[in-house]
């Protein structure tokens, strides 16, 4: 029982280091600076390991010195087959340790003087010792027989252990230790460290926890506390540590250091370096586009909102949010509108924030010590629990946030900034305990507490309260169900933000808004607030308690994600004014003519009796800060009447309606879409004769006559129907300008002209030739200057921008060659009648064309004159490959393309030859070598910065293992290389050292992997070796490669033997060691070939000679100045009488040499006259 106790202890100490290796690895950015730090804490870790093995040193040894007739016994050693230890194996080398020997007395010539050292203890004395030693350990030493050393010994020792390991138990010391866990069997979880604690439910195998601390017993690992969900009930408990397999790498950041920051991020984060270089920003690689993620934010309407405190800038304008008619956003909560999304893109964009106010939303959220209660004081000023007791409490908030963060591995700031900004004055029914139906609860965290009205959000977030959870509470007690206490409500709700948030990888606050890891519960759906603007907000709040109480210079880390297809910038909304320019009522004479709202309608229809003779017409906006201007109809003098109404919003936007009014006739809907009275009067000058400035007849003959007798009644050309008789002269200065010059069409094109000139035509024909044709003035339907010069390069070589040359060019020479100037000629990609595309040149299809063509902003694939629409592929054209979809190369495209029996790489369209790593298509990775899918290759390959691995062209997620390349070995984790890990690996049958990622064939030492410690060789695990082994200061003895716990007693390494005591060299034991049956002198931790002397052991002084205990010895010796009576290798306390020593006869009296005694005595059948301790015959 022992036994196996103490190598549980073993595995105890140095799992404490392992996970000390796991959670504190420098990054690359802080590798120099923070080194010797790392190395301080592990030395540290190693020392308090030490001092673990030094008090298990100093018990008393469970074997006793045996009488050289017992010799008998063989002591059961890891070490058998190894030559016993004696004084030739080792005196070579003996002299040339490095290690400092006891310098002992040299045994002299006997003297007559007394001697004034302190005497070796007397009978009595060590009567006592023994009589103490033997309470102490339960073991008998008045006789050393074989039965009680063999089988009597162990028994009682087991025994006792069992009491002992018992009562222990309920003696555990519990300590923090962070890591993630899973069951591998079924476990009850109890409420305490007991088994006699109350059960709290049990726990499937497989099912994941996390710990938070463990109860050593003796410093072994017996239980561990945990926290849990299930159905997001959160719980916490105990579990036996046996029962759980434990990940001693959930404290590494989910992102490498090693990978590299995109350019767009590069100069802000440079910048904030120069600032604080303790800083680390660590990249997390989304894997989805940027344009994909804000459109799986805005997806769902209330998943994020916007406080209607704000601009309506930053508020959504879409259907589902606003209300065009009532000019009001819809609330999914009290006082929050969704969001726009410009207003998401730009609190979702990463690079918006890389500035020192705003880092902190990236910040870790994992506990570090940095992270002091007057930090949280400072995240705390000014609200209700600034240096404020919790109620029921004599804690303050600041303190209860400390004891949860260093419980949990949670960062206490952030638990405090996210109360501060949930509870904002305190005064929320939430918090209140004294809210109806669910009076005594309380819920910090506002969790669950969501709904559209004010109390469905306070009762569902006590609800939420009333279910609680289980969790431990400062003094120690457990707590289950119901948060029914503020410290309950505190703890209750950082445990949940944990177990739920933390735990599961979304540990900064904008991972806890956008959920962009995947990795536990899909994407973007399982966020803690739905306010877009929590992280910027809470982020600014935790930099200000690190600015206010000088924590600035700690060792930040920062997870900062990076999208895919970032946009150049994501700008923040611009404030600005109301824009709603929609009607809300419209009413002839009091009727509603709106029946069903559109936001879209522009034109309203009404009828009234024949016989109503007046139409009063009114006008509501949506919005009270739009302006109105209306024409009303009053007297209905028409069978049509029409009032116009223009809205401008209050940011300037307008918006013109009409409103048609059939007096004893119905107006179809619809039935003036497309009509312009403007244009329709101007196109047939007769009805303007007829009817002059009556708008409203004009309407009403093309609602009686026009539309039916095919009268063109759209806006656009209308001088083909000007008379003769309204033409007006064309020549100016000798030259006739009747081509090129339309005095109405020049007015009525430009509104400037029209107020200056009015119906001056003379006015209007002076100002085209002075000024409009070098303004590229249009002043006719036929003659247009400026396609008259993109339709003829010939003339643009001539005459340049010169447009007066191209206009006297055209009255010369253009017209009698019949150059075309009112529409652009046919050069490039037209539409046919045919509906299809066709390549031009001066209006003709070029059937001589084969290559690219542009249009409407595309590029074409033109073969033989006709645009290849059906056609998809690649294309060779001047040596340069296309991809073309439906006819045109495809600059959106960006993959792999099949082709002529091969997979080759197209990036914007083009087949991209330089490009070599990976690509994804069809939901898999390729590997691509100078643009082509190359199946044959099988290794690593750098891309976004992480390295994959390639098996036959593919990314293979499915391996873990050794990859060779480049003359080295990477450990590869589902694929990616695992930079991360240190420890072993089984690889074709053998254990490599791997040491951040890479096979490390300079190493030689320990490691611990799964618990149990090994020993590698040169990069491998050396099952052969047995013998010591340094490791961070101490000497561990290794058995067949691995560390031997169980073993206690000496080894022979480089020519010296050593002490062992449980698995590792005792420095500080000095005594007695049973090997291979003999008694062994150690000093120091080190064989003493040169010691001749007694020594004290289990209360017994024995006789040694040059390192081994004498069984024969007979004789006196002297120790310390004073000479003692050895008989048979054992000082014999009893004796009295006389001694021969070197042939002179000596009074010793209760085993020690009496120089004071003079007298007679009686020996070997005479008597001796003694003189001072020296006998002569009498």
């Amino acid at each position: 029982m022992r036994k196996q106790v103490l190598l549980k202890k073993g595995i105890a100490g140095l799992l404490s280091i392992g996970m000390l290796l796991g959670s504190v690895i420098p990054t690359a950015a802080q590798e120099t600076s923070s080194q010797s730090a790392f190395e301080t804490k592990l030395q540290e870790q190693m020392q308090e390991t030490q001092m673990q093995s030094e008090e298990l040193t100093s018990e008393t040894e469970s074997e006793t010195v045996k009488t050289q007739s017992q010799e008998t016994q063989t002591e059961t050693s890891a070490q058998e087959s190894e030559v016993i230890p004696s004084e030739e194996s080792s005196s070579a080398s003996q002299a040339e340790t490095s290690e400092v020997q006891t310098e002992q007395p040299t045994q002299t010539e006997i003297q007559s003087e007394p001697q004034t050292q302190e005497t070796v203890q007397t009978s009595s004395e060590a009567d006592s010792v023994e009589e103490t030693q033997e309470n102490e350990t339960e073991y008998s030493t008045e006789e050393f027989t074989e039965e009680e050393s063999t089988e009597e010994e162990f028994t009682e020792e087991e025994s006792t252990e069992e009491e002992t390991t018992e009562e222990a138990e309920l003696e555990g010391v519990e300590e923090s230790f962070y890591a993630n866990a899973s069951l591998n069997a079924d476990s009850k979880v109890y409420s305490g460290c007991k088994k006699d604690s109350s059960e709290i439910v049990t726990l499937p195998a497989g099912s994941y926890v996390y710990i938070t601390s463990v109860v050593c017993v003796e410093e072994e690992p017996r239980w561990a506390h945990v926290i849990f969900d299930i159905n997001e009930y959160c719980y916490e408990g105990y579990i036996p540590f046996e029962l759980l397999s434990v990940s001693y790498d959930a404290n590494l950041m989910a992102a490498d250091e090693t990978q590299a920051f995109p350019a767009d991020y590069q100069s802000a984060l440079n910048a904030l370096h120069q600032a604080h270089p303790n800083w680390v920003f660590k990249p997390v690689y989304v894997g989805d586009t940027f344009d994909y993620a804000v459109g799986q934010q805005m997806a769902v309407a209330s998943r994020a909102l916007v406080s209607t405190y704000y601009n309506e800038c930053f508020r959504s304008m879409l259907d589902r949010d606003y209300n065009w008619q009532t000019n009001t956003w819809k609330q999914w909560e009290p006082g929050w509108a969704g969001a726009s999304e410009e207003t998401v893109r730009y609190y979702m964009d990463p690079r918006n924030f890389l500035n020192e106010n705003d880092i902190f939303m990236f910040e870790s959220l994992i506990y570090e010590k940095y992270q002091t209660q007057g930090a949280v004081e400072a995240a705390l000023a000014n609200t209700f629990m600034s240096n404020a007791k919790v109620p029921g409490a004599e804690y303050t908030y600041a303190w209860l946030f400390c004891w949860i963060g260093e419980k949990y591995n949670i960062n206490p700031v952030a638990l405090a900034s996210r109360v501060r900004q949930e509870q904002g004055a305190g005064t929320s029914d939430l918090i209140s305990g004294k809210y109806a139906g669910y009076e005594g609860l309380y819920n910090y965290f506002n969790i669950q507490a969501t709904g559209s009205s004010r109390d469905q959000i306070v009762q569902n977030g006590l609800k939420e309260a009333k279910t609680g959870s289980t969790m431990m509470l400062p003094d120690g007690t457990v707590s289950s169900g119901s948060w029914d206490t503020p410290t309950k409500a505190l703890i209750g709700g950082s445990l949940k933000f944990a177990n739920l948030y933390i735990l599961k990888n979304q540990n900064t606050l904008y991972a806890q808004k956008f959920d962009y890891d995947g990795q536990y519960n899909g994407k973007y759906w399982h966020q803690y607030m739905t306010n877009i603007m929590a992280p910027y907000s809470e982020g600014n709040q935790v930099r200000r308690s690190y600015t206010n109480s000088g924590q600035l210079g700690n060792s930040f880390v920062f997870l900062i994600p990076v999208y895919e297809e970032r946009p150049v910038s994501s700008p923040k909304p611009q404030e600005r004014k109301n824009q709603n320019s929609c009607l809300k009522s419209l009413t002839v004479n009091d009727q509603e003519v709106i029946t069903a709202f559109d936001k879209t309608q522009k034109d309203f229809y009404y009828s009234i009796g024949e016989k109503t003779v007046y139409a009063n017409v009114r006008v509501k906006t949506a919005s009270s800060s739009a302006t109105l201007k209306i024409s009303n109809i009053g007297s209905m003098s028409h069978k049509v009447e029409v009032s116009t109404i223009t809205v401008t919003a209050e940011d300037g936007t307008q918006t013109q309606y009409r409103l048609f009014v059939g007096r004893g006739v119905t107006i179809e809907q619809g039935f003036f879409d497309g009509f312009d009275v403007n244009s329709y009067r101007k196109r047939y000058p007769k009805l303007e004769k007829a009817y002059g400035n009556d708008i409203d007849a004009y309407y009403e003959h093309y609602f009686l006559t026009g539309k039916k007798a095919g009268w063109d009644g759209s806006k656009g050309n209308f001088s083909e129907d000007i008379d003769d008789s309204d033409k007006t002269s064309t020549i100016y200065k000798g030259v006739d300008y009747a081509p090129v010059f339309d005095a109405k069409y020049y007015l009525n094109r430009y509104s400037d002209l029209k107020s200056a000139f009015g119906t001056d035509y003379a006015a209007a024909l002076k100002h085209f030739v002075e000024y409009g044709i070098s303004e590229g003035r249009r002043a006719s339907e036929s003659f247009d200057v400026t396609l008259y010069k993109v339709n003829y390069p010939d003339l643009q070589e001539l005459f340049g921008d010169d447009n007066i040359k191209y206009v006297d060019h055209y009255l010369d020479y253009g017209i009698n060659e019949g150059r075309c100037a009112n529409r652009r000629i046919l050069n490039g990609i037209s539409v046919a009648s045919d509906g299809k595309k066709y390549y031009y040149k001066n209006d003709q299809i070029d059937t001589s064309y084969t290559g690219f063509a542009a249009y409407q902003g595309l590029k074409y694939y033109v073969l033989a004159g006709s645009v290849q629409e059906d056609r998809t592929g690649l294309i060779l054209y001047e040596n340069v490959w296309y991809y073309i979809r439906n006819g045109a190369v495809d600059t959106q495209y960006t993959g792999l393309v099949f082709y002529s029996g091969s997979w080759y790489y197209v990036k914007t369209g083009v087949l991209d030859w330089n490009y070599t790593g990976l690509t994804l298509y069809s939901g898999n990775w390729y590997y691509v070598e100078k643009g082509v899918v190359n199946w044959s290759y099988t290794g690593l390959t750098l891309y976004c910065g992480n390295w994959y691995y390639v098996k036959l062209g593919l990314l293979d997620w499915s391996y873990t293992g050794l990859v060779l390349y480049s003359g080295s070995w990477f450990y590869i984790k589902k694929g990616v290389v695992n930079w991360s890990y240190t420890g072993l690996i089984l690889y074709d049958g053998t254990w490599y050292y791997i040491q951040k990622g890479i096979l490390n064939r300079n190493y030689t030492g320990l490691t611990l992997y799964d618990g149990t410690w090994y020993y590698v060789q040169a990069g491998l695990l050396d099952w052969s070796y047995t013998g010591l082994a340094l490791y961070y200061g101490n000497w561990y003895y290794v058995r067949k490669g691995m560390i031997n716990w169980n073993y206690t007693g000496l080894v022979l390494y480089d020519k010296t033997w050593y002490y062992v005591r449980k698995g590792i060299l005792n420095r500080d034991y000095t005594g007695l060691t049973l090997y291979s049956g003999s008694w062994y002198y150690v000093e120091n931790g080190l064989l003493n070939w040169n010691y001749t002397g007694l020594t004290l052991y289990e209360g017994i002084w024995y006789y040694v000679q040059k390192g081994i205990l004498d069984w024969n010895y007979i004789g006196l010796t002297e120790y310390y100045g004073h000479w003692y009576y050895v008989e048979e290798g054992k000082l014999n306390w009893n004796y009295n009488g006389l001694v021969n020593y070197n042939g002179t006869l000596y009074r010793v009296e209760k085993g020690v040499l009496n120089w004071n005694y003079s007298g007679r005595v009686w020996y070997n059948g005479r008597w001796y006259k003694v003189i001072k301790g020296v006998a002569q015959p009498s």
